[in-house]
């Protein structure tokens, strides 16, 4: 029995961003999950396109804040009724400039029946930057599965890049979040190395540092895309993504543990060979 796993993307109007992640989620090895993507771009509204619905792809296109009934203001907000959509027994934040690799969900489920523990974090993730692929040690809520209802339960911070620290910070103080969780591989990458310029670089949340200009989200926004649906990729495309964290986990496959680099890792590799 495997419990739904929700992956929750907020957006605006970053296509080609949202068109990778939506690959990466349909390229998980765990099968019971749905993605939903909430664009609140309403003057560049993502297609209902065929064949998404039948794999679990759910697009909502709003700009209004449920409770105010005005314009969001904040990506707390935006999270909030974003997740209202959801259906699944678990969370994932799934941000539309990371990368989750294949075995992001299942590795996730699995920890988290061993431990017992409503949420599962690694205690170091990828962050790309500058042509430069490293471990970081992370407090990335994106990094994280999450059980649904602690979620819901303490919700998200109305504070434009502090959302996700609501639900983050109570998990860990009531130590049903282990931060330094070393019993893994990594499966989650903050990428900024395809952001060309700092103005592609937290888009949803405009400017973190000065969240009264959340405004700026909007003007950063580049790569607008009118009446065309989002592509399915085929596999080379999948490993054209996936390629430099694969060769970093062969390049370092010693400092893993090996029973999860064959578990998850392994039968990944053979899937997108060339």
């Amino acid at each position: 029995m495997y419990p739904k796993i929700s992956a929750v993307m907020c957006t605006y109007g970053r296509f080609s961003f949202v068109e990778r992640q939506m690959n990466c989620f349909l390229n998980q090895s765990y099968p019971n999950k749905e993605l939903i993507i909430f664009n609140t771009d309403i003057d560049s509204p993502y297609l209902e396109q065929e064949g998404l619905r039948e794999q679990n792809i759910f697009i909502y296109n709003c700009n209004i804040d449920s409770l105010t009934q005005e314009p969001y203001t904040n990506v707390g907000a935006i999270r909030r009724d974003a997740l209202t959509l959801a259906t699944g027994d678990y969370y994932v934040c799934w941000d539309d400039d990371d990368v989750h690799l294949p075995w992001f969900m299942e590795q996730g489920i699995d920890r988290i029946n061993e431990t017992g523990k409503p949420f599962f974090k690694p205690e170091r993730s990828f962050f790309y930057s500058g042509d430069y692929l490293r471990l970081v040690k992370n407090t990335l809520e994106a990094s994280i599965v999450c059980n649904m209802d602690k979620v819901r339960e303490y919700g998200f911070l109305l504070e434009t890049g502090k959302e996700g620290l609501a639900w983050y910070t109570k998990a860990r103080d009531n130590k049903e979040l282990n931060e330094n969780d070393s019993h893994y591989i990594p499966s989650y990458c903050f990428d900024w190395n395809s952001n060309p310029t700092d103005s592609y670089q937290h888009r949803q949340s405009g400017n973190i540092d000065h969240p009264e200009n959340f405004v700026q989200h909007k003007q950063a926004c580049l790569d607008k895309v009118n009446d065309r649906g989002l592509t399915i990729y085929d596999k080379q495309k999948m490993r054209e993504t996936y390629n430099p964290y694969f060769d970093y986990m062969i390049a370092y496959k010693s400092g893993f543990p090996q029973d999860l680099f064959e578990k998850y890792f392994t039968p990944q590799l053979n899937l997108f060979a060339h």
